[in-house]
């Protein structure tokens, strides 16, 4: 709850007297910029540098959530201790509700300044990072070019109607009109947007990676969820604990300011009826859009930067869909950067629409400016490691890791080199440095327990995983966390009797998964209840016939039942769909006749979760 005092002071120290005139406006019209975020994607979250009483951190940009948030365990991470609120104060989303607490960050330095007193809500599912909400975001003029690396804070004076897309001489402009928003506390940015003809309000969410819109809208947009068209796709949460299922459906026309996009699938989510708005418009539209939005005018100007809409985010599940678009104008030709900044910005829209040339070459502009910056090198490692350059990937988080040999992220990103390379011993090293690096609690030590099983380390992985758990008890990856302890405890072999509560108490919570299940099946074939782990493994494989674990341990069962013909045909299954299978549990002692005598390193993690194999 950053105080009016503490925004008054920001606009005061951030105000300056550059302005740009939009196309067409007389000397009247003026736009002010109030603040210049230098923005960088990590994957679909834009992020910014922030300090929280003098320590360095991003927080991520987020205009669809009401107020700033972090979870527990990040307050606990930056050491913010924190208060109830009053009683009664409770926090509803997507995933539920939960009763949040409040951190008060002492000294909060952005960009360049440092406010006092600074609140956060504290609570709710862990995202992986705390975010700046609409509080900040939705308060000004806000202009959007996440593409560019930049979210910019203006004001506006004697514009009337004017187009304030001051960027897009010669371009095809578009105009959707704002919607009022709930009360006067609520700064949401709401949109109108027209899906197969019927209007729905639509909240612009740069925290959420996919645009979605909810059940109860998407049937009074004549999307039938019944169409064999319809594709069933991932479980997704929010703030709260649960989880809720989405598809996939055709849309036959969205419109959005006069830009008309066809034959486009959109995700859609079960909300329960329980949300107030129908849409959310993420980062896949905004990476592909440059956006000003007029609070003055209600208005949001828009231009279309090229490349797929919603498509983006889904294509790896339904394959590509033509898609075809009117009034959409040009591709901008965008103000070359002339900062580490602009060039990084733009580097991480690049690497996120997959131009991996233009994002190594924007990062080592970044870099020639600002060598010693870890986030540049660690960028355009990612860029080098996604365009196939692994060993170029590797050089740049060596010397990263020479300026910062006690990050913990970069430690883990190293220790996955080395191990993909072969190198165990040089792997588990690091694995080991990035384990003491990463703060006890934090998602983030969730690779580091992955590394260690495929290093044929479980027992030092659990080692991690309970201080997690205990500042995660209420949150939507509950059932992933339980379900990474039982496999840990299940490799190591140890306590497998609370091996196998933590299955039972995430199946009731999450119903017979596949993963889940195969995960039990392994437990119970450590506790040699050879049959419960057979039935296990058949339950699984009646809904994921092709999971070459599940299938490796119902082989293992059955031939230890003396069922050799049906424990044999389950063995080769497996080995058919992943060749390496034996060497994927050679180190846990669970092998299975006719395995190879020279055990190839271990290619990927046993996770207990194929769903990459099908």
């Amino acid at each position: 709850m950053t105080s009016p005092f503490a925004r008054r002071a920001m606009v005061a120290f951030l105000l300056c007297t550059a302005w740009v005139r939009p196309a067409w406006a007389d000397d009247k019209c003026k736009i002010t910029q109030i603040a210049r975020f230098p923005v960088t994607m990590e994957g679909p979250r834009a992020t910014v540098p922030v300090k929280i009483n003098g320590k360095d951190t991003r927080l991520w940009l987020d205009s669809g959530a009401f107020f700033s948030f972090m979870s527990g365990a990040k307050a606990a991470e930056l050491g913010l201790p924190t208060e109830l609120l009053p009683p009664g104060f409770f926090v509803s989303g997507i995933g539920g509700s939960f009763t949040p607490k409040l951190a008060t960050v002492r000294d909060f330095g952005i960009l360049g300044i440092v406010l006092h007193n600074t609140q956060f809500i504290v609570g709710g599912s862990d995202a992986g990072n705390g975010f700046l909400g609409a509080n900040f975001l939705g308060v000004y003029d806000t202009e959007f070019d996440l593409a560019n690396g930049g979210v910019n804070m203006f004001k506006e004076n004697g514009c009337g109607h004017y187009s304030l897309a001051f960027w897009a001489k010669g371009m095809s402009v578009g105009e959707a009109r704002l919607l009022p928003p709930d009360n006067q506390y609520d700064h949401h940015i709401y949109v109108e947007v027209l899906i197969n003809g019927h209007a729905l309000r639509a909240v612009l969410d740069t925290g959420a990676p996919h645009s979605i819109v909810y059940r109860h809208a998407a049937q009074r947009a004549d999307i039938d969820l019944a169409s064999p068209k319809v594709v069933a796709s991932m479980r997704m949460s929010g703030l709260g604990s649960k989880s809720r299922q989405s598809w996939i459906a055709r849309t036959q026309l969205i419109s959005i300011g006069g830009e008309e996009i066809r034959n486009s699938p959109i995700r859609i989510i079960d909300d329960g009826g329980f949300s107030a708005e129908d849409m959310l418009l993420g980062v896949d539209f905004l990476m592909s859009h440059h956006v000003l939005v007029s609070q003055v005018q209600r208005r949001m100007f828009l231009t279309y930067n090229g490349g797929a809409i919603f498509s983006v985010t889904t294509d790896g599940e339904i394959g590509h869909m033509e898609t075809r678009a009117e009034n959409m104008g040009a591709a901008q030709t965008a103000t070359e950067p002339i900062t580490a900044d602009t060039f990084a910005g733009r580097a991480s829209g690049r690497l996120t629409r997959e131009d991996f040339a233009g994002a190594i070459a924007d990062y080592s502009a970044a870099i020639r400016l600002a060598p010693t910056r870890t986030d540049l090198l660690a960028g355009r490692a990612a860029a080098y490691a996604r365009a196939g350059k692994t060993d170029l990937a590797a050089r740049d988080i060596d010397a990263a890791l020479v300026i910062a040999p006690a990050d913990g992220r970069l430690l883990t990103r190293r220790a996955s080199m080395k191990l993909s390379q072969g190198d165990r011993a040089g792997a588990l090293q690091d694995t080991d440095l990035a384990a003491a690096a990463t703060a006890k609690g934090s998602l983030a030590t969730l690779p580091v327990v992955r590394l260690y099983q495929q290093l044929g380390k479980p027992e030092r992985g659990l080692a991690l995983i309970d201080p997690v758990i205990a500042l995660h008890r209420d949150d939507s990856r509950l059932v992933e966390l339980l379900n990474t302890r039982a496999w840990n405890r299940a490799l190591a072999n140890v306590d497998l009797d609370l091996a196998l509560k933590d299955c039972d108490n995430a199946i009731r919570r999450a119903g017979p998964d596949p993963s889940l299940l195969d995960t039990r099946a392994l437990v119970q074939l450590r506790r040699k209840a050879f049959a419960a782990a057979i039935a296990d493994a058949t339950t699984a494989l009646d809904k994921r016939p092709k999971m070459p674990t599940t299938l490796f341990f119902r082989g293992l069962a059955r031939l230890a039942t003396g069922d050799q013909s049906g424990g044999a045909a389950d063995v080769a299954a497996s080995r058919a769909i992943r060749p390496q299978i034996d060497s994927l549990f050679a180190d846990y002692g669970l092998t299975a006749p006719g395995a190879p005598k020279t055990i190839p390193a271990q290619p990927q993690k046993p996770d207990g979760d194929d769903e990459a194999d099908q």
